[in-house]
This record gives structure tokens, C-alpha cells and sequence, in this order.
């Protein structure tokens, strides 16, 4: 009995050890648990599920890179900083450049060397009190601006007395433009800090600046197109 009594003693100590042991949750399994716990619907005096500053993300677009690789003689490289307020607005600021040498089916090659771009902007959430807030679509709006210098080689025209006429070139042609983007899109997180996201944008060219022929077939930051996709992958700094 005597020895029956110490085994069962033995092992209550031992399980009241592990269970000392196991006492402090990691960071990681307070978060969890948080998570499971939000409610779905918040009280009417709750405005905000989220803080005003909810954290800072860095993205880039893949999708310019990855086309040039394998089809296309242009591209926009850049990278974006976005805030996060109260998981409703996001404000964004965009620094890239842009390259292109592409010849057309009719033989004119369009030039840009390595040109700098800008953009400002935001992202509105329509999810942002959503207790699953990692994935979310939006509605975005942007500001971007662009000075370049091209260069076209090859060009043949025809004016409305003589017949055609070249090829002809026009060397070190200026462009600063203005343009806007309205689109929306869709973000998903992968795994801890990493996120991807589609977005899809309507880009009208406001300004072109004092450019004397005509407009630039290829913008940097905005593209060759008033339409634009892009494949951004995020990653969460904090």
C-alpha cells in the first residue's frame, strides 16, 4: 500500500510539473487564441475592431519583371511602402523606374533608358472590421509621375501633300507625365509576415508635358496601356 501510494504521488508530481512547465503561453498562442475570440459583430460604441496604426508592409510588383524575362522589352521595377490605419485605409508611396527598347511589328524602335518614377496613393478596404482580417479586396486610387527622355529610330510617315517619307528619327525626346490610377483588388497572406495580391487599374494620362511629337507609347510606372495588372507580393515589416 505504502509503495502504491508513493507511485501515485510520483506521478502527481510529475504532472503537476508539466503542467507548471506548459503555464506561459508563447506570443504566438496568445494570438491565437485572440484570434479565435474576436467577436463577428462589434458593439455599437465600437467604431474600430483594429488600432488606428495597425502596422507598415513593403510590396513590389512581380508581374512587369516576370513578363520581361520571357516576352516583353519593357518593364517598371519599383518598390512601395503601405501603412495600415485602423485595417480600413491604407496609405502607399511607390518609388520604381522604368526601362523599354521595343521595336514594333513595322520596324520603329522606342527607347528609354532607366527613368525614374513616383507615386502616391491609397487602398480602401471594405473589409476593415472583418475578424478574419488577413484577407481582404479593395478599392485603390493613385497619383503617379514620370520624366523621361526616349529615343524612336525607324519612322516612316505620310502627311497629306507628299508620299511617305523616312525612316526618320527623333532623338532625346522629353516627356514628364502625370497620370492617375483607379482599379481595385484582392490581397491573401501566405504564410507569417507574407501576403500576395492581384490588382487590376485604369490609368488615363492626364499631362505630357512640353513633348512636340506626339504621345509617349511608353510611360515608367504607368505602362504602355491606360489598363494594368499587377501581381504584388508583400511582406509585413511590423
Amino acid at each position: 500500500m505504502n509503495r502504491l501510494l508513493i507511485l501515485l504521488l510520483s506521478i502527481s508530481l510529475a504532472v503537476g510539473a508539466m503542467a507548471q512547465g506548459r503555464s506561459i503561453p508563447t506570443t504566438s498562442e496568445v494570438q491565437e487564441v485572440q484570434a479565435s475570440v474576436l467577436p463577428e459583430i462589434l458593439p455599437d460604441s465600437v467604431k474600430y475592431r483594429f488600432p488606428l496604426f495597425n502596422g507598415l508592409s513593403v510590396s513590389t510588383n512581380l508581374f512587369d519583371p516576370v513578363m520581361n524575362l520571357f516576352k516583353w522589352d519593357r518593364a517598371n521595377y519599383e518598390a512601395t511602402v503601405t501603412a495600415d490605419i485602423h485595417h480600413r485605409f491604407f496609405p502607399q508611396f511607390t518609388i520604381g523606374m522604368g526601362v523599354c527598347d521595343e521595336v514594333s511589328d513595322d520596324g520603329v524602335k522606342y527607347s528609354i533608358k532607366a527613368a525614374p518614377f513616383f507615386k502616391v496613393g491609397m487602398l480602401y478596404n471594405f473589409k476593415y472590421n472583418d475578424y478574419r482580417p488577413d484577407n481582404f479586396y479593395y478599392l485603390l486610387l493613385r497619383y503617379g509621375f514620370s520624366k523621361s527622355t526616349a529615343d524612336i529610330e525607324n519612322m516612316h510617315y505620310t502627311d497629306g501633300y507628299w508620299p511617305e517619307y523616312g525612316p526618320t528619327s527623333v532623338t532625346g525626346q522629353d516627356f514628364a507625365c502625370h497620370w492617375i490610377e483607379i482599379g481595385g483588388g484582392i490581397k491573401v497572406k501566405i504564410a507569417g509576415p507574407v501576403s500576395l495580391g492581384w490588382e487590376l487599374s485604369f490609368r488615363p494620362l492626364l499631362s505630357k508635358g512640353d513633348a512636340k511629337y506626339g504621345d509617349p507609347y511608353f510611360v515608367p510606372g504607368k505602362g504602355a496601356s491606360k489598363f494594368a495588372f499587377a501581381f504584388n507580393l508583400y511582406y509585413e515589416i511590423f
